[in-house]
């Protein structure tokens, strides 16, 4: 019994000597393959440190810097786009915040309230009257003799043979604007109100159309009251008139239902005051001249 558990024991020492033998060979293989991965890191580091970089990689250094820039450059850009849509979202937000504060209600009553009285457009010269024949035609026609133009045919017109009427210029009176009429001392318009004002312009402007429509007919088309008219106008100009456009007290009692009383004589002051007319003396006459708005 002994024997065999000498036996016993030397198989069981036998085993664990191949245990140990196999266990020493796995850790010195590991110990080794842990060596050589660092010592492949220690080189790899001694090329990084000596730079010791083939062409190749000196053309993907050089890409990578180039990519580097242009990722700046579309960094920066990016943020301006951030600023400036963060800006243009608060005009959105403000205007949302003014048509939310926007009374419809309001608008309608500014539609439903619009002045009768609102200043016009002016012209500001007379248009230019179209010679009807030109140059070449005037010296031909001059050149001609009386036997010759019997026999050249008469130059008819669109209008079955006689000319276009010539364009009458008008002048006209602008309208007071709310804030002009403001501004006039109390002195002047009294208990005027403002659409008083601007009716008695209407008024005005009736007796430029009249006077100016019979001094834009020919002579030859009036009828003899209107060629009194003619007349008289042209005696009231004088060198101080001179490309003036202007109606006298006369002209405003007989074309309108203007009263040249206090209430129209202060009229008459405010549209001076406003500078839309200004007074021309002399002959006996105080002559009311337009001036042109721009």
């Amino acid at each position: 019994m002994s024997s065999r558990l000498h036996s016993n024991l030397r198989h069981f020492e036998q085993k664990i000597q191949v245990r140990k033998d196999s266990m020493e060979s796995d850790s010195l293989t590991m110990l080794m393959n842990r060596f050589c991965e660092r010592l492949d890191g220690i080189r790899f580091m001694i090329d990084l440190k000596e730079n010791r970089r083939s062409e190749d990689e000196e053309d993907c250094q050089e890409h990578i810097e180039h990519l580097s820039e242009e990722t700046d450059k579309l960094f920066r850009t990016l943020t301006d786009i951030k600023s400036a849509l963060k800006h243009r979202q608060q005009k959105v937000e403000e205007m949302k915040t003014l048509t939310r504060l926007l009374d419809i209600s309001c608008l309608q009553h500014l539609l439903d309230n619009v002045p009768p009285h609102l200043p016009k457009s002016v012209k500001s010269d007379p248009p230019p009257v179209k010679a009807f024949e030109n140059e070449a035609e005037t010296t031909a026609a001059k050149t001609t003799s009386s036997d010759d133009k019997e026999n050249i045919p008469k130059k008819r017109g669109t209008s079955g043979g006689r000319r276009p009427a010539k364009e009458v210029y008008i002048p006209t009176l602008v309208y007071i604007t709310v804030e002009e009429f403001k501004r006039v001392p109390k002195y002047m318009k009294g208990r005027m109100n403002y659409n008083q004002m601007n009716t008695a312009i209407d008024e005005l402007n009736k007796a430029f159309s009249e006077k100016y429509r019979i001094l834009g007919m020919k002579r030859i088309t009036l009828n003899d009251q209107n060629r009194k008219r003619y007349e008289k106008y042209k005696e009231q100009e004088s060198k101080d008139t001179k490309g003036e456009h202007f109606i006298v007290d006369t002209d405003i009692k007989e074309y309108t239902n203007f009263k040249l009383d206090s209430v129209g004589r202060s009229v008459l002051t405010i549209l001076r005051h406003c500078g839309r007319t200004k007074e021309i003396r002399g002959g006996g006459l105080t002559r009311y001249a337009c001036i042109e708005v721009y």
